[in-house]
């Protein structure tokens, strides 16, 4: 603590005292609390099941950036592959559920490709998303021209059905 002077008034020692002891609490206040939260966040992470890192392994060889959450009774991997951001939902059993991947215009089937250009010409891939699953794979599409974001969705065959039109904000 600092030296007082002696001609400081008892209610002035008093007061610096006062502020010395509350600044030095809180700081210990402020240090406990983010030792507990970061205690609480890495003990919240539950593992993945063995049968389910084997299952994601055996498929995804070549993920980057591999994390993983838990949302239940399933897990959930984010990765990139191949430059394509991804997503894999796999059961604690290890049975993969669904695969997600976000992508543009070229990593998209060239007969899906073809059937979206014939139907809306003029637009271009804006994004898509491919979700495979038991059902099948589907693409839900945005396109992009000069006055609209249009929202399709896509099956593997080439069938496509409008699901939402955008007048762009940005224009």
């Amino acid at each position: 603590m600092k030296q007082l002077k002696k001609t400081a008034c008892p209610r002035q020692v008093i007061n610096k005292i006062f502020k010395l002891i509350t600044m030095k609490n809180l700081i210990l206040s402020a240090a406990m609390i983010l030792t507990l939260a970061f205690n609480a966040a890495a003990s919240a992470v539950e593992p993945v099941t063995e049968k389910a890192e084997k299952t994601f392994n055996q498929l995804f060889k070549d993920a980057d950036d591999v994390k993983w959450t838990n949302t239940g009774n399933t897990y959930e991997a984010f990765f990139t592959s191949d430059g394509i951001k991804s997503r894999a939902t796999i059961d604690a059993k290890g049975n993969l559920i669904q695969t997600i991947r976000y992508y543009g215009e070229s990593n998209l089937p060239a007969n899906v490709l073809y059937a979206v250009k014939k139907e809306y010409k003029g637009a271009e891939v804006f994004g898509v998303t491919e979700v495979a699953n038991r059902n099948g794979v589907n693409y839900r599409i945005v396109l992009k021209d000069d006055k609209s974001y249009t929202h399709i969705n896509a099956n593997s065959i080439g069938d496509t059905e409008l699901v939402a039109k955008y007048k762009r904000g940005d224009k």
